[in-house]
């Protein structure tokens, strides 16, 4: 036989399933652009001028590795649908004569023309669209007009490997479920029921538990450290735990349904409990599949979206003035005066004015404020992980300045008598106090508290966990730590200088830009609210983008799960179907049994994901904390939102594929 002979016959293959590899090439096509930008992104020159471009294309790197795995496990999972689909076709091919060597040329040739029209029009598509994305993310991330849109041919090179390595996979797996099958046992492949699902008990009661433990975890968990060690064992397990249930749950729910003959006995009910049974097993990878791919979805769209949107309040709890400068003890007055006077210097050439100027020396240690009483901490503390995460939310750090400084920054002319302080304390923990009143702390007296000053509310916001404790002098902050613990840490002590500035963007950010360059001795750190903004802009920007092009991959796998699925096994109910129709069934039975067995198959993996990521609300709070957004209302309102959102565009496949497999079934 000739060359031509098997690529026409491949051709003609495609041409007459159209049905099933036209959306297929579609979303072959979607994946390969979707990874071309990804890589174009992660290597593109054009990034020069983004804010934080290194960390963007870091994160791009992260995501292009994630994305490669998954790709290649989406690509082998749904082409194992339409192997499936054609097995009688390939056992016909072998009663005719063709040999399976044969029946391996043309399975060859069909993918080779379905993977290379896909890979040709995805990256067309990439490169399209990739000047869209470009627009967008400089738009998003408030990137200068000298960035340019640029193809490096890194994303050509790496997009033709992934793809390529994919075609081998799938081609060499294709051809081993021919040759390792003869022609009767492909013929009569569709009609063989599945084997019996076995430990039905034992993998209903592993299941079970496994939700629990996973729901219990993601539910109690009090603190940011403590989600991030619980978040991956836990997702571990509601893999598993859904996979199990599917299983085995779905055939107990099927039983159920069947032993009670009021439910089971009715002309639609019968058929379609009977057609999810005839098949149990794959219904349950495939719909276990795609509750695991709907709750990916949910979740990685919610809290990107809500990192992008809630990152002016990370950025001020991060910042409660607009910059700080931190320096050693030993940093001398003359190394003071050349400090000042670059601030003064600087401020001037930027064009901004300086509102607020102040410096102190401050002195930290970490205390626990619990059932309204300040108490020392153990060094053991550190030492032991899970009394840390019960402890964590209970630990405030105290800083120590004199009273003299005090009064110089806030210009007031307060005093203080031997062995008396003043507590400066933040809302959060002015709310902790409540009624009571601290007359007492250690061996000082307690001579006022001040829930409104300008050292623990800083102009953006106020500082997080944090008091001030004010003392007569120097020598008393040794003394009060030395009398809450004997065994203390060595104090922390610093020199703090606060700017609070005010003028045009560009040369605010220019002005922190210098200072944090400043190169004085005993400086160390300098933060600043407009370098920190600029940066934002690139992390959750960039969270932001990975997130959409995820969740488009993630939509696509579980959209083509669903469509081939359906269409699958609309072939497969095609005999049967028409064999109750010929013997009476009208078409409006027909409908409604195909409603009912749709509904099942459909809605279950929705309530599942809906419900899974309800649970993990709680635990998604607790990680957004690792990037201090603690707005639980934000977060809400993006994972509702999300969940809506993502309903109505289910609904909408749910009525597609409904249409699709009542044409299939039709008589």
């Amino acid at each position: 036989m000739g060359k031509r002979f098997f690529v026409r016959l491949a051709a003609t293959n495609i041409k007459r399933d159209k049905k099933m590899y036209v959306p297929f090439i579609i979303a072959f096509s979607a994946i390969v652009s979707i990874y071309f930008m990804v890589v174009t992104i992660m290597y593109s020159k054009g990034l020069a001028d983004v804010p934080s471009g290194d960390t963007l294309q870091s994160l791009f790197q992260v995501g292009f590795v994630i994305m490669s795995l998954m790709t290649v496990i989406f690509m082998l999972y749904i082409n194992s649908f339409l192997i499936k689909r054609r097995k009688r076709e390939f056992g016909l091919y072998g009663i005719l004569g063709l040999e399976k060597r044969h029946v391996g040329r043309v399975i060859m040739w069909e993918n080779s023309i379905i993977s290379g029209i896909s890979i040709l029009l995805g990256i067309l598509s990439g490169c399209i669209f990739g000047k869209l994305i470009f627009l967008l993310i400089f738009y998003t991330l408030r990137v200068s007009s000298n960035s340019k849109f640029d193809l490096p041919i890194e994303a050509f090179i790496y997009t033709f490997i992934l793809f390529f390595g994919i075609f081998v996979l799938t081609t060499m797996f294709n051809l081993l479920q021919v040759r390792l099958a003869n022609p009767i046992d492909l013929l009569k492949g569709e009609r063989i029921g599945e084997k019996k699902v076995r430990f039905v008990m034992i993998k209903t009661l592993l299941g079970i538990s496994l939700l629990i433990w996973a729901y219990y975890s993601a539910l109690t968990v009090s603190n940011a450290l403590g989600a991030l060690n619980t978040f991956l064992l836990a997702v571990i397990a509601v893999i598993l735990a859904t996979q199990f249930l599917f299983e085995a749950g779905s055939l107990f729910f099927l039983n159920l349904l069947k032993n009670n003959k009021k439910i089971f006995y009715k002309a639609n009910n019968f058929i379609a409990i009977a057609g999810l049974s005839h098949r149990m097993k794959q219904n349950a990878a495939g719909l276990a599949s795609i509750c695991i791919l709907s709750t990916m979805v949910l979740i990685t769209v919610s809290t990107t979206t809500a990192l992008y949107l809630g990152q002016e309040d990370m950025i001020k709890l991060m910042n409660p003035n607009d910059i700080q400068i931190e320096s050693h003890t030993d940093l001398t007055d003359e190394n003071m005066d050349q400090l000042n006077n670059l601030i003064q210097k600087t401020s001037k050439e930027s064009n901004i004015e300086i509102e607020d100027q102040y410096t102190y020396h401050q002195y930290k240690d970490i205390y626990l404020y619990r059932n309204h009483e300040f108490s020392s901490v153990s060094d053991d503390i550190y030492k032991d992980m899970t009394k840390y995460r019960e402890m964590e939310k209970y630990l405030w750090e105290a800083s120590f300045i004199t009273i003299d400084e005090y009064n110089e920054i806030t210009q007031k002319s307060e005093t203080l008598s031997d062995n008396e302080i003043v507590l400066l304390v933040n809302d959060e923990l002015k709310d902790l106090f409540g009624n009571k009143t601290v007359n007492q702390l250690a061996e000082f007296k307690v001579k006022s508290i001040e829930f409104d000053s300008k050292l623990t509310h800083g102009k953006n916001g106020e500082l997080n966990k944090q008091l001030f404790i004010i003392v007569q002098k120097q020598d008393d902050i040794l003394k009060f730590i030395q009398s809450m613990n004997s065994k203390f840490r060595e104090e922390n002590a610093n020199i703090i200088t606060i700017l609070n500035v005010k003028g045009e963007n560009s040369n605010l950010l220019t002005f922190s830009k210098v200072m944090k360059a400043v190169d004085i001795d005993s400086v160390y750190r300098v933060n600043s609210i407009f370098y920190d903004r600029e940066d934002g802009y690139g992390i959750y920007g960039g969270l932001l983008f990975l997130g959409i092009f995820f969740t488009i991959l993630f939509l696509t796998a579980t959209v083509l799960i669903i469509y081939f699925k359906q269409i699958s096994e609309g072939y497969d109910d095609k005999e049967r179907f028409v064999i109750l129709q010929k013997v009476g069934m009208d078409d409006r039975e027909v409908r409604k049994t195909i409603n009912k067995q749709i509904l099942i198959v459909f809605f279950l993996p929705l309530i599942g994901a809906l419900l899974h990521v309800t649970v993990a609300r709680h635990i998604i709070l607790k990680l957004l904390e690792v990037f201090y957004l603690y707005n639980i209302v934000l977060t809400t309102v993006c994972i509702i939102a999300t969940c809506i959102v993502f309903i109505l565009a289910y609904i909408f496949v749910f009525r597609l594929t409904a249409k699709t497999y009542y044409k299939i079934v039709k008589w």
